[in-house]
């Protein structure tokens, strides 16, 4: 009998997992370089924790069951209501308080490009102030871990706001803002014709919707988007304060990148719980779905608690970053220590390999020891597969001259390094860069 994994799920073997957890790594020392803490959660949650809020499209996509004390409960779809279920469990936490995780999420959709059922996140919040300070740092630290990755200005970020797109849609005369929300989000992902007939469903005014698609398809800064907005409606007056704190968080957060950040209206965040600003990254290209996306939540926390918490966050996903990364040739653990394997040519040099390799270790290289007691060229040959960078041969001759032979994997190119002198001999080839 064989076993094959299940469809939108993913076996991560070393050539896959090393770059992943590499990038979410700079994603990790970004985040705390910003002063965010990491958090952890469980998998599994209550269902109804999701029901609250996060909206019936979601629930439905959920791995859930009835467990043997005849709960409902669900593996997390998203990482937000458990953040939140977290922070509302605690009313001692000085605020700001500023949280990142990555957690695996599962979501039982149809598999695609970009999209499976099972997928690492990234997730960021910031709980406390309502600020465009706190809008601003969190599209910052999104975009700085973009750009140490390496992918500075091969993205755009556009900016939305929930409530400046629900006036604007009432403008228009549309009664189910929730259901325009619901086929506003899948603008990028269809085409027109299918956009249209989906907002006729919910009553859009068919003489409107040629209009309102001219609103989104035009991404830019605020000035010339509310020039588009005067000519088919008047609402600038009910606009202004939104406006004003769009305007101010955008300038800020353009403060953190020189990669580009846009007002565009087709953004609006699936997820029922959004409040006020919205955003989503995109591949400038337009090759991928959204890198990552995210936005301010203010009333999530009293759906929850009986506690008004104003929070902002968002989620990255490492499918697209993936796919986006391997295109522009990133998907790599770039700066890696040196790899050495230590191979062994006779009994009385096991025990010395295994003290060499301690220190070598101690200093932070990576370091391989012969554990199958193979010959010698079997350990060179398993060593060269392996991708190591060096290996440090020992056997009786090198014991005697106290030195070691090392072997560049690469060029093949051998010498000889007295024992005494090998960690200098590492530090300056770690220093100068070469392998």
């Amino acid at each position: 009998m064989t076993f094959e994994r299940l469809r939108g799920f993913r076996d991560m073997f070393p050539e896959e997992a090393e770059p992943k957890f590499f990038m979410l790594n700079i994603a990790d020392q970004v985040a705390s370089s910003f002063g965010f803490q990491r958090i952890d959660m469980p998998s599994l949650e209550s269902l109804d924790l999701y029901k609250l809020k996060s909206g019936e499209e979601l629930v439905s996509q959920t791995f859930s069951f009835v467990d043997k004390g005849g709960r409902e409960v669900t593996m997390i779809p998203e990482a937000t209501p458990s953040v939140v279920r977290m922070l509302t469990s605690r009313k001692d936490l000085p605020r700001p308080v500023k949280w990142y995780c990555y957690p695996k999420l599962w979501r039982y959709e149809e598999p695609q490009s970009g999209r499976l059922r099972e997928h690492i996140q990234f997730n960021a919040d910031i709980f406390g102030p309502n600020t465009p300070e706190a809008d601003a740092e969190i599209i910052g630290l999104a975009a700085s871990i973009l750009d140490r990755i390496g992918i500075g200005g091969e993205y755009s970020v556009k900016v939305n706001d929930r409530r400046l797109m629900e006036t604007l849609l009432k403008s228009f005369g549309v009664i189910d803002v929730a259901g325009a929300f619901s086929v506003i989000d899948k603008f990028k992902k269809i085409t027109r014709e299918d956009f249209s007939s989906q907002l006729k469903e919910i009553e859009f005014p068919a003489h409107k919707i040629k209009d309102f698609i001219g609103l989104m398809e035009n991404p830019g800064d605020i000035s010339v988007l509310m020039e588009s907005i005067r000519k088919v409606t008047s609402i600038e007056e009910d606009l202004g304060e939104i406006i004003r704190r769009l305007e101010e968080t955008l300038n800020l957060a353009q403060k953190y990148t020189s990669s580009e950040i846009v007002i565009d209206f087709s953004v609006v965040r699936g997820l029922s719980y959004y409040t006020g600003i919205v955003f989503e990254v995109f591949d400038k290209k337009g090759e991928f779905r959204s890198i990552l996306g995210g936005g301010r939540y203010d009333n999530l926390s009293k759906l929850i608690s009986d506690q008004d918490i104003p929070a902002v966050g968002f989620g990255m996903g490492d499918v697209v970053l993936e796919l986006l990364a391997r295109r522009q040739n990133l998907w790599k653990v770039q700066n890696r220590p040196l790899r050495f394997s230590i191979c062994v040519a006779s009994d009385k040099a096991r025990e010395y390999s295994i003290d060499l390799s301690r220190k070598l270790r101690g200093s932070g290289y990576i370091v391989n020891t012969d554990i199958s007691r193979r010959s010698l060229s079997a350990q060179l040959k398993n060593a060269s597969i392996q991708e190591y960078d060096y290996a440090i041969i020992i056997g009786n001759r090198e014991l005697e001259n106290n030195e070691v032979t090392i072997r560049n994997l690469t060029s093949g190119e051998q010498e000889n390094v007295q024992q005494t002198s090998l960690m200098e001999w590492a530090g300056n080839l770690q220093k100068s860069g070469s392998r």
